[in-house]
């Protein structure tokens, strides 16, 4: 009978050593799954973000592009003529 008991509490023993462990490794794989996933919407927010700052950007170039076409005026002594001559040729390629 005692012998029973031996290997019905080794059993037990063996079943609760086995059941912790898988129990440890699943919640490490689900933390460490949990942390990619928060890594990635991270990334997600910060990609969306650079494109948004992109998508922004871009429109205030232009307009300072646009915007330095500007009536020279010839008879001022600090005329810088190769910045005149380099907007016409500019305005001129766009």
């Amino acid at each position: 009978m005692s012998t029973v008991n031996v290997l019905r509490y080794s059993a037990l023993g063996l079943g609760l050593f086995f059941g912790l462990k898988n129990d440890l490794s699943f919640k490490t794989a689900a933390s460490k799954k949990e942390e990619q996933n928060a890594f990635d919407a991270k990334m997600k927010l910060v990609e969306e973000a650079k494109a948004e700052y992109a998508k922004l950007q871009a429109p205030v170039q232009k307009k300072a592009e646009v915007g330095s076409t500007k009536e020279v005026n010839f008879e001022d002594p600090n005329v810088d003529f190769a910045a005149v001559i380099l907007q016409a040729v500019d305005s001129i390629k766009s």
